[in-house]
């Protein structure tokens, strides 16, 4: 088995695009499909395409489909806790009002777009997600992807100490 086979067997990518996006951002969330998909063709990752929606997760729970987009969210939010990260402002929970009833529901509301990465069973990213100084975008995540990187800001953090690296070899070079 060739390395980027085994890439592939253990590496995948789910991007997820909101159900009700305005037209306007279909033509770019179209590129972003065409990106990861290019990612599967290089045998990087396995990669799977969902849509999904804003939920009230009382409803899911009664729906004979049960939940699926909060136990999703809670999954990624249990990884960012557990890993230092936030998922806000990208994933927030508000009180929504009804006709029917004075009690307010609360909704997951989801991003336009998101992308999980994992590797074999485990979780390694959510991205939108910010470490609380910087947000960590999908693009990010497509980028350290397509070099074999799951681990958030793992990029930044290499592309970084390059600078850091050559700025501190042009310093010597000077003296």
């Amino acid at each position: 088995m060739t390395e980027q086979t085994e890439n592939a067997a253990t590496k995948r990518a789910v991007l997820y695009l909101r159900q009700r996006t305005s037209p306007e951002i279909v033509q770019q969330l179209r590129q972003t499909v065409a990106r990861v998909r290019q990612i599967e063709d290089d045998g990087i990752a396995d990669v799977e395409i969902k849509t999904w929606g804003s939920v009230n997760p009382a409803l899911e729970e009664i729906s004979d489909s049960g939940p699926s987009v909060s136990l999703t969210v809670k999954s990624f939010q249990s990884w960012a806790d557990r890993e230092g990260y936030t998922l806000r402002p990208a994933f927030e929970r508000r009180e929504i009002s009804s006709l029917l009833s004075s009690q307010p529901a609360t909704e997951i509301q989801i991003p336009i777009i998101c992308v999980a990465v994992y590797e074999g069973d485990d979780l390694r990213c959510v991205a939108p997600c910010s470490d609380g100084e910087q947000t960590y975008s999908v693009e990010n995540c497509l980028a350290a992807l397509e070099v074999g990187l799951t681990d958030p800001f793992a990029l930044e953090t290499q592309i970084e100490a390059k600078r850091e690296k050559s700025s501190n070899e042009t310093l010597q070079d000077q003296k």
